[in-house]
C-alpha cells in the first residue's frame, strides 16, 4: 500500500516538522504500507488568512491531479487539519481521499460525547469552528481554543529547540484545560501540536485523551484502502462527491489548458 500524505507546510521552511511527522507515520504503518509525507513549496505562511491559504490549496490540487494522471498511489491523505480541497479531490480522484479533521472528529465521538480543538492562533478559531459544524457535529463540539503561533512556520523550531518545545507544550496543555472546562471529554490538537505531543509521548491531560492525530490518520487510511479492496467502493458518487463526466473533464482541460486533466 502506498499513501500520499499531504501536509501544507513548506518542505524547506518546516522540514523539522515534516521529518518528525514522517517518523511517527513510519512507526504506525503496517508492514507493506509506505507513507510518503509531503509538504508544499511555500505553505503555512500566513495561512490563517484565507487569501494566502488559497495558493496552498491550488498546489495540493495540482499534486492530486498528477497522481490521478500517473497513478501509483492507493490513497491521498489530506493531513492538514483545514480540509484543503476535500470535496474537489473526492470529486475527481478514483482512490480514497482521507481527511485529518473528519477522521479525528468522528473518532473523538467514539471516545467521548463532546470534543474540543486546540488550534495555532486566534485568527483560525472561526474557520476551525466551521469545519466540525459542517460535519453536523455542532452539539459535539465543546470549544475551539488557541495557542500563540501567528507565524505558523515558527512551529518548526519546537522540534529542535527544547525550550521552545517546552513552551509550546505548556500552551497546548493550558488550552486543552480551557476546553475541558467548557465540557470537552476529548481534545484534538490541530497542526504541528499533534506531532509535538506524540513525539513526547503526551496523550492525556487531567484524565482527558489528547488525540494522536497523525498516527490515527495512517491507521484510518489503511482501513479505507482495505475496505475498497474488499468491496470495490470507497466513496458515494451521489450528489456531493459526484464525479464530472469524462467528456466534461476533457473539455475543461482544453478550455483551461490543464494538462493534468488530459487523458493519461
Amino acid at each position: 500500500m502506498r499513501i500520499w500524505y499531504q501536509l501544507v507546510s513548506s518542505e524547506t521552511g518546516m522540514a523539522n516538522f515534516l521529518r518528525a511527522t514522517q517518523a511517527l507515520c513510519d512507526g504506525a504503518a503496517l508492514p507493506g504500507t509506505k507513507v510518503e509525507v509531503r509538504g508544499t513549496q511555500q505553505g503555512a505562511l500566513g495561512d490563517q488568512f484565507r487569501l494566502f491559504w488559497n495558493y496552498d490549496v491550488r498546489e495540493i490540487i495540482d499534486n492530486a491531479l498528477a497522481i490521478r494522471q500517473q497513478g501509483g498511489y492507493d490513497a491521498f491523505v489530506l493531513a492538514n487539519s483545514l480540509d484543503p480541497a476535500l470535496v474537489e479531490l473526492r470529486e475527481i480522484l478514483d482512490i480514497p481521499v482521507v481527511s485529518f479533521m473528519e477522521v479525528c472528529c468522528f473518532h473523538a465521538c467514539t471516545m467521548g460525547e463532546r470534543f474540543g480543538l486546540v488550534v495555532p492562533n486566534e485568527k483560525m478559531v472561526p474557520r476551525y469552528r466551521e469545519i466540525p459544524i459542517g460535519y453536523g457535529l455542532r452539539d459535539r463540539l465543546a470549544s475551539v481554543e488557541y495557542i500563540e503561533f501567528s507565524n505558523i512556520r515558527g512551529f518548526d523550531s519546537v522540534f529542535t529547540d527544547t525550550r521552545a518545545g517546552d513552551d509550546c507544550v505548556e500552551q497546548i496543555l493550558a488550552a486543552s484545560r480551557r476546553s475541558i472546562e467548557r465540557g470537552a471529554e476529548v481534545v484534538i490538537p490541530a497542526g504541528p501540536s499533534a506531532t509535538l505531543l506524540a513525539q513526547r509521548g503526551i496523550f492525556e491531560v487531567d484524565g482527558v485523551p489528547l488525540l494522536d492525530c497523525y498516527r490515527l490518520l495512517v491507521k484510518a487510511t489503511e482501513l479505507v484502502v482495505a475496505m475498497k479492496e474488499m468491496t470495490g467502493v470507497h466513496v458515494s458518487r451521489k450528489l456531493l462527491y459526484q464525479a464530472p463526466p469524462e467528456e466534461y473533464v476533457r473539455k475543461v482541460a482544453e478550455v483551461r489548458n490543464i494538462d493534468a486533466l488530459r487523458p493519461r
